[in-house]
This record gives C-alpha cells, structure tokens and sequence, in this order.
C-alpha cells in the first residue's frame, strides 16, 4: 500500500516552533493535508510525546515517537522509536546530555508542555536548541537497547548539515530536503541508502501535503511495517 509522511515536525515544546503548533493542530492538519503517517520530533527532547501518542489514537494517522538531537559534530540527527515508553525512557537518558542554561525569550518563544486538550500545563526552562554532549558514535551506542532508527535531518542543507558524515557514519537513513540537488542523491554511496523528504516543520502550514518525494509503500499502516521497511528495504 502506498502511504504519504512526514517525519519531522516541531510542536510548540521546540523553540523555535510557532505557537500555533500543538498537538491537535499538527494532527488536524496532518488529517487536511492527508497524511498518513507523521513523525513528532522536537529539539532534543520527547516531552510531548506521550500526549502526541494519546491524541493520534482519535485520528487514522500513524504516529511514529522522534525527537531530533543536536549532536557534537555539528549536525542534526532523527530518532525514530518503535515503542512510546521506550521514547520516554530515553528523554530521561537525554536530559542528562543537555546543557542547562536558560534562553533568550527575546529570541525564542516559551517551550511549552500541553496536555491532551492542547492546554500549556508546564514550560521546559533549559535552552533546547544547542547541541547536547553526544557524539554520533556516543548516540548509536545508547540507543543499542532499543528499537529505534535513525536518519540524518536534512543532510543537504549548509547550515547543521551532515554530509560529511553520511559516507564516512552511515545510519539507517538520510533525510533530504524536498529542493535537494538530484546529483547528490545519485551518488554512488547515497544511492544505496534509503531517503526521505520531510518537512521540518516549524509552523503549520509548513507540514507537507502528498507529493511523489513523500510516498512510501509498506505493507501496512503499522509501526512494525515501517521499521521493517527501513531495516530491510
């Protein structure tokens, strides 16, 4: 069956997110863009997950756990799990990587917490948007006890980037933008691995409609079918 994605979008706990990204508009609008499958991702932190997992169960939409970490070398890595608690355990792993300082509201809006009616019932007080204390080599090897995958987030772009590390540190994916250079997916050792367009959504109307760059063909709408398309092709 072919199912359309979008695998990386920031609710309002990311700072850089728009307010009007909470879970139930992602959701809603994912339901008007008819989307499929969507993935939650904010910056280093899977906070909102468990009442992103509760929400998505009133909607015909799979929903994959995933947070998008900062990591040492200077780029942005996608985690996706299979399992909700095992997303929550991880977050008190990560919460020990993160470094606590305050930021700049001038610049950064509230990182809010909501509960499942998209009300603001705690706000996260430590800068999420810097790169943690974890190397690439440091994240594949705490994340060895759980069923997850992981993806470099938008690896074509100049700004945290991670072409560098796509041929020499492959994962078990890349994400591109959805204007990358087709050259660069052609090359000899990108070719190979599996690729996805999403949209780094930050603001509502940034989160994608159906395109042939986000169409996936799995078995069936499961998170089990997903990963067993990315494991195994």
């Amino acid at each position: 069956m072919i199912y359309y994605y979008d695998l990386h979008i920031h609710t309002v706990l990311s700072p850089c997110a728009d307010e009007l990204m909470t879970p139930h508009n992602i959701f809603n609008m994912a339901k008007l863009k008819g989307l499929d499958i969507i993935a939650i991702t904010d910056h280093n932190s899977l906070k909102q997950i468990k009442v992103c997992k509760e929400i998505s169960e009133s909607y015909d939409i799979l929903f994959i756990p995933g947070v998008e970490i900062s990591v040492k070398e200077g780029c942005h890595v996608l985690v996706y799990f299979k399992h909700v608690e095992d997303a929550l355990s991880y977050d008190t792993y990560l919460e020990s990587f993160i470094h606590k300082q305050g930021y700049d509201k001038s610049l950064y809006k509230d990182q809010e917490i909501t509960n499942i009616y998209d009300e603001v019932i705690d706000i996260y007080p430590f800068d999420l948007s810097p790169f943690v204390d974890l190397s690439i080599d440091d994240l594949v090897l705490s994340l060895s006890s759980y069923d997850h995958i992981l993806v470099y987030a938008h690896a074509d772009r100049k700004k945290h980037g991670a072409m560098p590390y796509v041929k020499e540190k492959p994962l078990d994916g890349i994400e591109f933008s959805l204007h990358v250079n087709p050259n660069l997916i052609l090359e000899k050792e990108i070719a190979s691995q599996i690729k996805f367009h999403n949209s780094d959504a930050h603001t509502i109307t940034e989160m994608l409609e159906r395109t042939e760059k986000n169409k996936i063909e799995l078995e069936s709408l499961s998170i089990e079918a997903f990963f067993n398309y990315v494991k195994h092709g």
